[in-house]
This record gives structure tokens, sequence and C-alpha cells, in this order.
């Protein structure tokens, strides 16, 4: 019976050839005297690889499956499998889901990688003061976390965020506003301006069309454009791709912004109070509150400046990965509603004050699924009120189920970011030591050393040296 000998790493192998010829498609099934790893002079095939792990390799010629040891990097036994040509299909079942771990542990240090690495934009001919100076600029607005001055803006940016958002609550208040008529002559007005798009039994548009913001409101306001228009400008002339910079949503949200709060500064400085008033201007006046409602987005802004905290970046990965998730849940939830619509419309269709169409059904549904129940429509019936009780309970199961894949997801991705950035700071203390090694022997090396006196002898006369 024709054996073989295997020398991995120093150890000695032996088994029969029949066993490796069990699968020919593998680097030990098609071997041959004539291959480079045949050591003529001591009749043995020489691999320098792990002999412990040859151990389950030569087990899997045996056996017909292999089964991976727990206890070493998934990364060791995936370059052996690759080395020794052995097909991942053949792994056993019960040790497959370590394969799969090993996998999706790998993806996640990928996406983490791929998320928090700095990626600076490279500008060439940096000899050029220029460009310095423009990747200096770049790095402060755009990279957070880069120097202590790009953490002080970003702090100063997020204060300006929050104000930019605030001033537009602020503005709808009617005692923070100038009245401009009186309530009587906001009554005779109306009443003789008859060509008028104002809902005189709408207060908010009345208080809208006869007030004024503040001066000082305005003048913030107006000073918050200028320095988001100023932001966006150094932005995009100090960004050294043009091409990703418009390719960044945040940059597009910027645009959108900046043509919307320039609008508004347009129609408050140039439009007359009392001509847009008239019916020809409604469409004027729906513009801008359409703009005026967009300045909310300026709390969006935010997500510029947290790239400094990583739990929050975490957690938008974590979403991310689970948007399968989510769109199962909202596929789920809309055929729930639905469900609930047509139980609800026929439970109560002896009842005429309740549900008169499946619509108003919906909204019932979503509203009682949401655990929101806003009371504005409710069934009365027996039959009603089990239906409503059944749906209650159906929208917790529905929305509890998918809160805990993310959660999950949260989980791995928070303790693995966590531990990357303990190696991180490992490896960065390893520079660090190596950076001061190195300027250490620098500095030996190129320092005058003084003149020792206890070399005199004791004629105050230096040691006479040794002829080579």
């Amino acid at each position: 019976m024709a054996s073989v000998h295997i020398n991995v790493g120093g150890t000695l192998f032996q088994t029969k050839l029949s066993t490796l010829h069990r699968f020919p498609e593998t680097l030990l099934g098609s071997i041959t005297t004539t291959s480079e790893f045949y050591n003529e002079e001591n009749k043995y095939f020489y691999f320098d690889r792990n002999p412990e792990l040859f151990n389950t390799v030569l087990d899997y010629y045996r056996n017909g499956v292999i089964h991976l040891p727990t206890h070493l990097c998934g990364w060791l036994w995936k370059s052996e499998l690759e080395f020794w040509r052995i097909p991942l299909t053949d792994i056993s079942e019960c040790c497959f889901q370590t394969y799969i771990k090993y996998e999706e542990k790998e993806a996640t240090a990928a996406k983490l990688r791929e998320i928090f690495a700095t990626k600076p934009l490279t500008m060439t001919h940096f000899t050029y003061s220029i460009n310095k100076i423009r990747h200096k600029v770049w790095m402060l607005i755009d990279e957070p976390t880069s120097s202590t001055y790009a953490r002080v803006f970003s702090i100063i940016y997020l204060i300006i965020v929050i104000v930019s958002a605030t001033i537009p609550c602020l503005e709808t208040h009617p005692n923070l506003r100038i009245h401009l008529y009186n309530d009587t002559t906001i009554y005779w007005f109306f009443l003789f301006t008859p060509d008028t798009w104002v809902n005189t039994d709408n207060p908010k548009e009345i208080m809208f069309t006869t007030t004024l913001e503040p001066s000082w409101m305005f003048e913030l306001n107006v000073c918050i454009i200028i320095f988001f228009t100023l932001e966006s400008l150094v932005r995009f002339i100090t960004c050294p791709s043009k091409c990703r910079f418009f390719l960044e949503w945040l940059n597009i949200l910027d645009t959108f912004l900046n043509i919307t709060m320039w609008s508004r500064f347009m129609v408050d400085m140039f439009a007359n109070v009392d001509a847009v008033l008239e019916k020809k201007f409604e469409s004027l006046m729906y513009f801008y509150s359409f703009c005026s409602a967009a300045s909310v987005l300026r709390l969006l802004k935010f997500f510029r400046v947290a790239k400094q905290y990583n739990s929050l970046r975490v957690l938008f990965l974590a979403v991310k990965a689970s948007a399968k998730e989510l769109g199962l849940l909202l596929l789920t939830f809309l055929i729930v509603a639905w469900v609930f619509s047509n139980l609800i419309y026929y439970a109560e269709i002896n009842e005429p004050d309740t549900f008169p169409n499946m619509l108003d059904g919906l909204w019932w549904a979503v509203v009682t699924m949401t655990t929101v129940g806003y009371g504005d429509m409710y069934p009365t019936g027996a039959l009603g009120r089990i239906v409503g009780a059944m749906c209650a309970m159906c929208g917790l199961l529905v929305i509890a189920m998918p809160i805990a894949v993310i959660a999950g997801n949260f989980d791995d991705l928070y303790k693995k970011n966590n531990e990357r950035e303990s190696y991180n700071e490992i490896q960065k203390e390893k520079e660090t030591e190596r950076k001061q090694s190195i300027n250490s022997i620098t500095s030996k090396d190129n320092k005058i050393v003084p003149f020792d006196k206890s070399k005199l002898d004791s004629n105050n006369k230096p040691f006479p040296s040794i002829e080579r």
C-alpha cells in the first residue's frame, strides 16, 4: 500500500496516497514527485506552513469534510484553505456558522474602515503656497477632528445651525412680531379688499400678512444667510475635487437652502406689504411660505460636524445595514393596516357616524398601530372595538420585530468600532514610540559630547590613546 511522507513546517506526517487522491482537485490530491514541493534527497514533500493547521487539512482527506478550529484566527485558516485549494463548500455544516461569522466580522470591519477612515482629497502641486492654504482651509471646515481649530470651528458652526433653525420658530409667535395695524384697521381693510387671497377666518394668515418680524431677528437672519453662503463658497473653492463636491448630498442641500434663503430675503426686501395681499400675488406668497418652511432643513447641516461623534455614525450605519428589515417592516405595516381598514369599515357598517369609507379606516389603522391614538376617529360598536384591540396588538408586534434587528446591528457595530479604536490607539502609541526611538538615536549620533575631566590622569593630562 503506497504511502506518502509530508513535511509541514518541520513536522513529518505520513498518510496513504489513496487518501489524498480522494480529492484530485485539491493541491495534495493532484501533487506528484515532479512538483516543486518534492524533496528528492529526503523523499518527502515539504511545505513551509503551520503544522498545527495541517492536522485539520489531513482530516479533511480522511473524513470528506473539513472542521474549522475555533481557537484560531479566521483569517489564518481561510488562507490555509486557499493554499491547499480546499473549496468552501466542503466545510462541515456544524462549522459553517463559524465561517459565516468570520465573513460578517470582516465585512463589518471593512465598513467601519471605510466610514471612519480620513479621506483627504489629494491635491496636486502642493509646492505652491496657495494650494497649501486651500488644503488647510478644507481640512478646517470639512474634518472636525483634524486639529484644535477645526474642533472650535465645528462647535461655532453647530451653534449657528441651532440658532438658524430656532429663528423660524420664533417668527411664528405673535408676541414676537411687530403689528402694522390694529384690529379695527385690519377688519375694515379686509372688508373693503374682497380681491385678496387671505382667508380672513384663518388667524395665522392674518398674522403673517399684517405683522413683521422684529429688526433684530431680520438682521440676525441676514447674518446667518451671509455666513452659510460664504461657507458654501469657501467649501466649493477649497474642495480639491469639484466633481465629488456635487455628488455629496449635503452640498446639494446647501445649494437648495441658499436659493430658498436668498429668495425669501428678496421678497422681504422688495415686496410691498399691501400689494402682496392681492389675489394675483397668491402664488408668490405660497412660494414665500415654501421658502420659510424649508429653513428647518438647516438642522441637517449638523451632519457636517457629525464626523467627530462616532456613536452617531455607528447608529446611521446600523440603520443602513438594517435597510432590508426596515423595508420589510414598511411593507408588512401597510398590508396589516390595509387589512384592518377593511375589517373596521365592515365592523362599523351599522354605525352611521363612524368610518364613512375605507380610506378613513386606513388612517385610523395607521394611527392605532403606531399607538398614537389621536381620538379623532374610533369604533363605537362592540365588534368594532374588538377589531380595534386586535389592530393595536398587531401594531405592537409588527413594529417591535425589526427594532430588535436594528438594536442587534448597532450593538455589533458599536463593539467592533470600539475594538477598532482600541487597536488604532495601540498602533498610534507604537508609531509614536518608534519615532521617539528614531529621534533619540539621531540626536545621539548628532550630539557633541563635552570633554570629560574624569579621563585626565593625575598630571591633568589626557590618557594616552592606544595606537592601532
